[in-house]
């Protein structure tokens, strides 16, 4: 599904709710990109799994239920602080007998059951120390953001008739690479030389990181290259 360029634009197009099928789709997206982050934070919180699970899905009902977005607004600066202060309230405010209850709320997304099903593994990878729901909550939404980042150039290069060539490098877009994914042996299979090799990879992360920097700049109230190198600075310490 395509749409215009920000998150924040969903977030209008949920707020106009003018087209049934546009408006599930745009959910869809906004749910399949922070549930994750939200159900982390739901755990972190001292939640049972699926009673994070029941929040974050009956979460997103929510929102449209009480309308919530139309008092999203750019305005209010970041998409995902706007998301985590609803979030917060809105499970302060349920009890988690009631959102088993009315899971869904009715517009349940049955695409999303497959992905909490893997949450819970997810999760348990999560460091295992004094980490706080909020910071559990940046960090999920920062290898999230990467994760759509990757998924755009990977689009690009397949498009651009390269989706091979991406898969052989990709291992190079990771913070932490198996140590066996050298140049040499890359250059090998690609049968290239290694100085080819890697200008090929240099150029793919300055691709990744222009990709980054889209992603970030989607979830901005107002995108200027200041705000988005404070926002990169804040997802590689969210990472570290």
């Amino acid at each position: 599904m395509r749409f215009e360029p920000t998150r924040w634009t969903i977030v209008l197009k949920l707020r106009e709710q003018q087209n049934a099928r546009e408006t599930s789709s745009a959910l869809d997206f906004l749910c399949h990109t922070y549930w994750y982050p939200l159900y982390a934070f739901a755990r972190k919180n001292g939640h049972a799994p699926h009673d994070a699970q029941d929040l974050t899905q009956g979460f997103f009902s929510y929102l449209l239920e009480k309308d919530l977005f139309s008092a999203a607004d750019r305005s209010l600066g970041k998409l995902r602080t706007f998301l985590l202060t609803a979030f917060t309230r809105y499970i302060t405010r349920e009890r988690v007998h009631a959102a088993a209850q009315k899971r869904g709320g009715g517009r349940r997304l049955e695409s999303l059951d497959e992905e909490f099903d893997d949450g819970e593994r997810r999760y348990k990878l999560e460091p295992a120390d004094k980490t706080t729901p909020e910071q559990i909550y940046a960090r999920s939404w920062a290898l999230s953001l990467l994760k759509a980042a990757k998924a755009q150039v990977e689009s690009k290069e397949t498009h651009a008739g390269r989706a091979e060539m991406f898969k052989v490098l990709e291992p190079f877009l990771d913070q932490e690479r198996d140590p066996s994914v050298s140049y040499e042996s890359i250059a090998h299979r690609l049968g290239m030389s290694q100085e080819a090799t890697r200008k090929a990879v240099s150029r793919l992360r300055e691709r990744y990181r222009d990709a980054v920097r889209d992603e970030i700049a989607n979830t901005l109230r107002d995108p200027t290259d200041k705000e988005i190198d404070t926002e990169m600075r804040s997802l590689w310490a969210a990472l570290s």
